[in-house]
């Protein structure tokens, strides 16, 4: 966890292709025109962390060096990826999309938290930007390119999903606005697909309305038995997805990343923490040194807390 500020040449030795091939198998362990469990999928996200071990050792080096260099320094990191002509694209920009965005939300603890919120989750982001002003043909995301590289459509919908989240993990309200255009698409596509339509679009309005929906639907976790298909899985993640931006739109920002992020809620912030159940808050003793770290101007090394535990603790992927 030691040493100087990252290198270029470091940098370019830790984010390779072998690293995010590797995130992306770990994390899709699928064949690309398998059928995929729905239910499964859902409960590997939400509810079981079967990745975090598999990448943990591979990633952590990636992170710390990345964290050494500062927001305000931090390169794009789209350098590290191949043309996005290039057929290997997709899949490297989704490892480290996953890297940056998904990995921290597995693997960090105690005071390593506000590390996700508060740099990752930005530098994520700002990747995110990138790829999605591509030309259409060139986005790593769509289905054109997903279908060239030999994937069915259970495969790409699972793609699709992780592109997605750093939209909605964002609280910039244009996040949040490609994030409601960027899953129409993609309930749209599985519409056409199976000729069914989203029973939750008869409720849309109440979706979009709901500042408590994401905390409900979280904690009551992804549909689970043989009934899952990929057409109710997508309704479900759909919705969860969606009402993220209702918590935004009404605060500006996510309340339950204040104690991440060192801030100060607002009276309407903590009474809506208490109807949640304080959903999502770090441990009052974190929220304190990470307070502290705030007003002191400075950042905890990355890894303090959670190199030091290494022990296994429940899925967060908030």
């Amino acid at each position: 966890m030691g040493g100087g500020p990252t290198s270029p040449g470091e940098l370019r030795s830790l984010l390779t292709p072998t690293l995010f091939t590797l995130i992306v198998h770990a994390r899709l362990p699928y064949y690309k025109k398998d059928k995929v469990d729905f239910a499964t999928f859902g409960r590997n996200i939400f509810i079981e962390d079967h990745f975090g071990p598999i990448v943990e050792d591979h990633v952590w080096p990636a992170l710390i060096a990345l964290s050494k260099i500062g927001l305000d320094h931090m390169p794009d990191l789209s350098v590290y990826l191949p043309a996005p002509t290039d057929p290997s694209y997709p899949t490297q920009c989704l490892g480290l999309q996953l890297l940056l965005d998904h990995c921290p939300r597995l693997l960090f603890r105690g005071v390593d938290q506000r590390w996700t919120y508060d740099y990752f989750s930005k530098v994520s982001q700002r990747l995110a930007a990138v790829w999605l002003a591509l030309p259409d043909a060139s986005r790593p995301e769509t289905w054109t390119r997903w279908q060239a590289a030999g994937a069915g459509l259970d495969y790409w919908l699972c793609v699709r999903f992780w592109f997605a989240t750093p939209f909605v993990h964002s609280e910039l309200l244009e996040n949040q606005e490609i994030g409601l255009l960027y899953t129409e698409e993609t309930r749209s596509a599985i519409e056409r697909a199976s000729g069914q339509t989203d029973p939750n679009r008869a409720k849309r309005d109440q979706i979009l309305n709901d500042v408590h929906g994401f905390p409900r639907e979280y904690v009551r976790g992804p549909p689970q038995g043989k009934h899952v298909t990929r057409e109710t899985w997508t309704w479900w993640v759909s919705m969860l997805m969606d009402i993220h931006k209702p918590i935004i739109d009404r605060f500006g920002r996510y309340p339950y990343l204040n104690s991440m992020e060192g801030r100060e809620s607002t009276a309407e912030e903590i009474e809506w923490i208490d109807e949640t159940g304080h959903f999502g808050e770090a441990r009052k003793e974190v929220a304190e040194r990470i307070r502290e770290d705030v007003i002191a101007g400075r950042w905890t090394p990355l890894g303090t807390d959670s190199l030091s535990e290494k022990t296994p603790s429940a899925v967060r992927e908030i």
